[in-house]
Order: structure tokens, then C-alpha cells, then sequence
């Protein structure tokens, strides 16, 4: 007959329990227990000796691991070890859990309702203690407060749901920090012979600044290269402003003073800056007033990404110089993930006013500007052609020659994507191609003449002379919003020489830009149908590229018998299948009801009051571009 096991016991009233000896090395770590007793809460045998079972291979683990964890400092405890932990100690959770870990899961008092910072705040503490003690409801030892502290405010520029990842990273770098200050203590303690800098002494006071102007020396000295900062003015003037926001996030420290701390405080401030913030030298703007945790005023995506690309060029440059041992490899730089505010969600329709001012403003009439050292079509067209179709930026900028075309009798834009694998391939949002009538005011000012033009001088692009590709960011994807049409909104929008900006209608942040036009023409459109003409909704949306926000029907035919006689089910099925949709002449129709501005009313021609006004420039442009960027027909 079986013996009963040592750790399986009756009492009195036949109720089995569980009983182990825990370990001597352990018990000081649990109160001095001496063994661990469990009801099996049972009277069968058989069943008690199942569950007595379990017990036992689920402490033999626990001993075997917290064995393991006193002969190896390395060794990493599981949540699980902290929860059986607890269990051997007998203590029940804390009920105040510190400010690292979450309250009672039992409040006596309902808590109030927290604010999103407040919540934002919490997450980020509870990584925190997630990181450090296993579980982020758990409290953190004292000896551990300063180390989360410094986590906490390291971490302030990344979201609550990238600390997960940023964090060991984080914590990893402040021991590395740790142990090197120890070295270097010691070595200060020790007698040793100190070194001259290595950097040129003229150099000690150079700010990143400085360093920016000595790379652009550089490259203006490099005459085997015509591209480069040096020789492109918006390049230039884009880098110079850089290069003073960078000299405020480092707080206009000599970059030979620059710690690797101050390195990455500098990159993380960068996450933060507020769109459209001015920085000066002279006086030396504070780093406070170009930072902000709003995330409505912050600068975008794309621009703050490409702001942290320039800066590590730089911070390169001065590693060249020996200025800095620091790379920015050795740091934590993170590109920035897609941005989406109020602000960069929604565009702004133009006013009356401000449709006026464009169409009147130096590119139209007036005498030229002495500041523009370059005139290229795409100042005359762009803004014509958005305002008559409501395309998207990019849609005008790709245009190729070909895509202007005769359908039904009547001139149109075929806004159409290319392969996506395609050289330089065009785009459309929808991915599916539209046509749009050439409007008859186009027309007038010369729009087919300088289609024919492009042709004749086997150019493929419409407004290729001026305008360039800029690839994709990620070469394994195919996507690429921007395409042609970064130069263009460049030109249109950015401070301080955009045009929409030198003329007054766009200021950062205002919502307005050239593609204002699109949501301009919506507008018009729809100002029209309030006014009692009918102009229905999937008609705008065929125009501009939208999908339908109401279903097609015809007003003298109920659907219902529309789907009686073609044997349809009664949905919209047939609609999206066999409806062609709007035609040429509809939208025509529905352009023709735009309002035409009176400064446009006041143009001539596209030769008289461009060509003939930039005639010297705009062919120097126009030549010089094309040699620089041929693209034959």
C-alpha cells in the first residue's frame, strides 16, 4: 500500500491541508516563516492528493528560482515570483501603493474624473514601475524613487505608448552614465597628465551655429558638387533658420561643452517645437518659448523630421571637428510618427478677400519683385487651375502633358495614378482616375496655347520647369504623398518668402494654404446650392475626387422602380455597378456656376501678364532647370 505523502495532512475534522517546509535560506527574506499550509478543502483523499500535488510543484518552482536569483545578480524576477513572494510573506497588497502604482481596486471613495494630462501622467508612471518592480501597480522601493524620477523626465517628449520600448533603453543608458562618472571620479582622484584639447582652441566658444557656417564654407569651397545647401537658396535660407533653432535647443552652449545628456535633451526638445517659433542669436531666444506640449501649436511631422535630419548632419560635422566625441548613433533619435491636430486634419477655405488678394498680388500684376531671382509657369497656373478643379496640390504638380486631353468634345484634366512601380509615379488619393472640364476662363488666358507649348518643347511634365520628384522617405514602400508637390506648397506657403505669405493671406497655423483652393471650390459649390440652384452633392464630389456622400438617384424616378425594371435587389448596388456617374457636360455645368474673381476677370493672358512681365528671368529659370532635370517627352 502507497505511503501518504509527507506534505499532505488531516485534521480533526477530516479536511486535508497542504503543508511545505520552506527553505532556511529563505526564511529571512519571508518574516521568519517556517513552512508554508494550505486547506485543500476536501475530505477525499483522491482529490486532496491532486490538488497537494500541484502545490508542491508549484513551490518546488518558486524555491528553484529564488535559488537561482541569489546565486545570480542577473537573474530577472517574473511577475509570478512577485505574486508567490507576496504569498509566502502573508502580507496582503498595499492599500496606499505610492505615487508609481495604481490605487485599491477598492476605493472607499469614488475618484474624481481625471483630466487627459492627469491620466497621460499616470501611464507614464506606471511603465515606470512596470519597468522597475515587475508589475505597474506595485509601489517602488525608496533606494529606487531617484532612478524613476529621472526616468519620468528623460522620457517626457515620447508618448505614453513608445515608453514601453524607449524605456530599458533609457535605463540602460543612466547605468552605463553611472558607471562612467565612477571611472572618471577615479581618474580625477589619481594623479594624471592632462591633454590639450584636441579641436582648433579658436573653436572653444562655437556654438552649433558656427559649426553650420563652417560646413557651408565648406561646400561653397567644393566645386566638384553643384547641389548642396550652398547652392540653392531655399536649401540655404531653410538650413540657416536651423541651425539657429538648434543653437536655442542646445541652449547656445559652446558645442565643446555639450554633454551626451545635453545631446539628447536637445533631439527630445526637438519632438516638442512649436510651429511657426522664431529663434534669434541676438538676443538669445530662451529654449521655453520654443517649446510647447500643445499639440495643436506644434511644428508637423514631416518638417520636425526633417529638422532631426539636419541636426545629426550637423552634430557630424562636429564630430569632424573634433568639437564633440559624441555620434548620433550613441543617442536615443526616434523619427517622429504622423501628427494629426486640428490644425493639420483641417484645411481653411479662402475668403472672398483673400481669393482677390492672390489673383492681384506680384506672380499677376505689379512690378517685380527684386527679392525673386527666379520666375518659373507654375506661379501663373498652379493657383488658376486649383481654384477652377479643387484638386490636390500634388494632383496639378504631377500633370504630364498627356493628361490634358479632349473627351466628348471638350478639353479635361485626366488626374490618373500611374503603376505604382512606375519612374516617378503619379498619385491620386483614391487611387482612381477623373476627369475634369478645362474651364472656359483657362482657356481664355492661354491654358491650351502653353499645353501645346510643353509639347513642342518635348517636355512629358506640365509644369516640370520648376518643379522636381521628391522620393519617398522609406525606399521599401511605395507610397509617396508629397511627389511633385513639395517645391510647390514650399513656394506658396512657408515662412518668410512664401508667396501666400509675402502677400499677407497665410500666416502659421491659420489653416490656409495653396490647397485652400480645394476646400475653396467645395465651398463656392455648395454656397451655390444654398442659393437655390441645384448643384447636388455627387456632382461636387465627382469634380473633386471625393466619394459620394449621398447616393445617385434620378428626381423624376424612384429608385425603387429603377430597380423593377433592371431586375435589381433594392440597394445601391446598382448605383455603384452601373451608374457611370456624372458626365463632362454636368460638370461642366456645375464649373461654369463658379464665381469668377475680379482680378481674374482683370487678367489678359498667361504671355501678357507673366511671360512678358518675368520674360529675362523666366527663361533663365526655365533653361537652367532643364538642364539641371531633363525629362524628354
Amino acid at each position: 500500500m502507497k505511503s501518504t505523502p509527507t506534505y499532505l495532512s488531516r485534521n480533526r475534522h477530516g479536511t486535508f491541508y497542504f503543508r511545505m517546509v520552506i527553505p532556511a535560506f529563505l526564511r529571512h527574506r519571508v518574516n521568519g516563516k517556517r513552512e508554508i499550509r494550505r486547506s485543500l478543502k476536501t475530505d477525499s483523499e483522491r482529490l486532496a492528493l491532486k490538488r497537494a500535488r500541484q502545490h508542491a510543484a508549484r513551490f518546488d518552482s518558486i524555491f528553484d528560482r529564488a535559488s537561482r536569483m541569489i546565486e545570480h545578480n542577473d537573474y530577472e524576477p517574473s511577475p509570478e515570483d512577485f505574486d508567490i513572494f507576496e504569498e509566502l510573506c502573508g502580507s496582503p497588497k498595499s492599500n496606499g501603493a505610492g505615487a508609481w502604482s495604481s490605487p485599491d481596486h477598492t476605493p472607499k471613495k469614488t475618484e474624481p474624473a481625471l483630466s487627459n494630462a492627469e491620466i497621460e501622467e499616470r501611464q507614464r508612471r506606471h511603465c515606470i514601475a512596470e519597468l522597475l518592480t515587475g508589475r505597474h501597480n506595485r509601489p517602488i522601493p525608496s533606494e529606487l524613487e531617484p532612478l524613476a524620477l529621472q526616468l519620468l523626465e528623460l522620457t517626457r517628449s515620447y508618448k505614453p505608448t513608445e515608453l514601453p520600448s524607449e524605456l530599458p533603453k533609457f535605463r540602460e543608458q543612466l547605468a552605463t552614465s553611472r558607471l562612467r562618472q565612477e571611472a572618471d571620479s577615479a581618474t580625477a582622484r589619481s594623479p594624471a597628465r592632462v591633454e590639450a584639447p584636441a579641436f582648433d582652441p579658436k573653436m572653444a566658444n562655437w556654438t552649433l551655429y558656427q559649426v553650420w557656417q563652417h560646413q557651408l564654407e565648406r561646400d561653397k569651397a567644393d566645386t566638384s558638387s553643384t547641389g548642396g545647401q550652398a547652392n540653392r537658396s531655399g536649401s540655404l535660407e531653410e538650413n540657416e533658420r536651423f541651425a539657429r533653432v538648434m543653437t536655442v535647443l542646445t541652449e547656445h552652449k559652446p558645442v565643446c561643452q555639450l554633454t551626451k545628456w545635453d545631446w539628447q535633451k536637445a533631439y527630445d526638445a526637438a519632438r516638442r517645437m512649436k510651429a511657426g517659433a522664431e529663434a534669434s542669436l541676438t538676443p538669445p531666444t530662451p529654449l521655453s518659448e520654443l517649446l510647447t506640449d500643445n499639440l495643436e501649436q506644434m511644428t508637423g511631422h514631416d518638417r520636425t523630421n526633417t529638422f532631426i535630419t539636419t541636426m545629426k548632419g550637423i552634430q557630424e560635422h562636429a564630430l569632424f571637428l573634433e568639437l564633440t566625441t559624441i555620434s548620433p548613433d550613441s543617442l536615443l533619435i526616434k523619427q517622429v510618427q504622423k501628427r494629426e491636430s486640428e490644425r493639420t486634419r483641417k484645411g481653411k477655405a479662402f475668403s472672398a478677400k483673400d481669393v482677390e488678394a492672390i489673383f492681384s498680388g506680384y506672380i499677376y500684376q505689379g512690378p517685380v519683385p527684386s527679392n525673386r531671382t527666379k520666375a518659373y509657369p507654375f506661379w501663373f497656373w498652379l493657383p488658376l487651375v486649383a481654384y477652377f478643379t479643387g484638386a490636390r496640390t500634388n494632383e496639378i504638380a504631377q500633370l504630364d502633358t498627356a493628361d490634358i486631353r479632349e473627351i466628348d468634345g471638350h478639353p479635361c484634366f485626366d488626374f490618373c495614378p500611374d503603376d505604382p512601380n512606375a519612374f516617378e509615379a503619379k498619385r491620386v488619393k483614391t487611387e482612381e482616375a477623373r476627369q475634369v472640364p478645362v474651364h472656359p476662363r483657362l482657356i481664355e488666358l492661354g491654358f491650351l496655347e502653353y499645353v501645346g507649348s510643353q509639347r513642342q518643347a518635348k517636355q512629358k511634365k506640365l509644369f516640370g520647369d520648376g518643379l522636381s520628384y521628391l522620393p519617398p522617405r522609406d525606399e521599401d514602400t511605395n507610397h509617396n504623398k508629397e511627389g511633385w508637390a513639395k517645391s510647390a506648397s514650399k513656394f506658396f506657403n512657408e515662412k518668410p518668402k512664401g508667396y501666400l505669405v509675402e502677400i499677407g493671406v497665410h500666416v502659421p497655423n491659420d489653416g490656409k494654404s495653396i490647397y485652400s483652393f480645394r476646400h475653396t471650390l467645395e465651398t463656392n459649390l455648395r454656397n451655390i446650392r444654398r442659393s437655390g440652384t441645384p448643384v447636388a452633392q455627387y456632382l461636387i464630389d465627382a469634380i473633386t475626387g471625393h466619394a459620394p456622400e449621398e447616393p445617385i438617384s434620378l428626381p423624376a424616378i424612384d429608385k425603387t422602380t429603377v430597380d423593377a425594371i433592371t431586375g435589381h435587389l433594392p440597394s445601391d448596388i446598382a448605383g455603384k455597378n452601373y451608374d457611370d456617374g456624372a458626365t463632362i457636360q454636368h460638370k461642366l455645368a456645375a464649373l461654369k456656376l463658379l464665381p469668377i474673381p475680379e482680378a481674374i476677370k482683370q487678367l489678359t493672358s498667361y504671355r501678357v501678364d507673366f511671360v512678358e512681365r518675368f520674360e529675362e528671368t523666366l527663361n533663365k529659370s526655365i533653361n537652367s532647370h532643364r538642364r539641371k532635370h531633363p525629362r524628354p517627352i
